[in-house]
């Protein structure tokens, strides 16, 4: 499920919010602010202690994609604002009311994701990233191996943020985020490595689907 942010922004909070959100401190969210009602009194709680206006805006966009996601997909489900996500260990996100559906949700610039596994205990992590050229040299730097700079093709940006969304998906999907480096998983042809050895029986997804966007499932 993609949301357009400035699309969501537009039609679920009657507060104007435009492209500056980027750069501003926090709001105070109250039920009132909301065209339709999507959260909860704990979670606008939570929404309320961000210390950003950009986090603030991805958390709730994020939020509303998998709310969405759970009304279509998983019988049972309440309403929007009924409906619980919760927190494993080291910070994956469920439902509450089915722990053992995979659920995984990132966001980037305009857009947020989520996505569901609808198998139990089948896991998948999803990444999306907006592809920025001027990051290249960076991510080069900080996320990437030798062994696959020196195997990707050159100067090519949505290649290199394809690669670095997988990575992300991956580390997801193990339900590590920021607890793992990112040079421990390699992304070579459309094979992962971790720790110098490939992972079997995982499938991989990278597309463009958005331009100038980058997206992978791993599952």
């Amino acid at each position: 499920m993609f949301v357009s942010i400035p699309l969501f922004l537009e039609r679920c909070l009657t507060l104007p919010i435009g492209d500056a959100f980027r750069t501003l401190p926090p709001l105070s969210f109250h039920a009132r602010d909301f065209r339709e009602s999507f959260l909860g009194p704990d979670e606008i709680t939570t929404l309320n202690g961000f210390k950003a206006l950009k986090k603030q805006v991805e958390w709730m966009a994020g939020r509303y994609a998998a709310k969405q996601l759970a009304r279509q997909f998983v019988s049972g489900q309440t309403a929007l604002d009924s409906t619980r996500i919760a927190y494993r260990t080291k910070g994956a996100p469920y439902l509450a009311s089915e722990p053992t559906l995979s659920l995984s949700i990132s966001h980037s610039w305009d857009y947020a994701v989520a996505g569901l596994g609808l198998i139990p205990a089948n896991v998948l992590g999803i990444d999306l990233e907006k592809i920025r050229p001027e990051s290249r040299n960076t991510l080069l730097r900080t996320a990437f191996t030798t062994r696959e700079a020196n195997a990707m093709p050159p100067m090519d940006d949505k290649e290199l943020f394809l690669r670095w969304t997988a990575k992300e998906a991956y580390l997801k999907y193990i339900g590590q985020g920021f607890h793992e480096s990112l040079k421990r998983i390699e992304i070579l042809g459309n094979t992962i490595f971790h720790h110098t050895r490939p992972v079997p029986s995982l499938t991989l997804y990278s597309r463009l689907p958005l331009p100038a966007y980058a997206f992978s499932m791993v599952c």
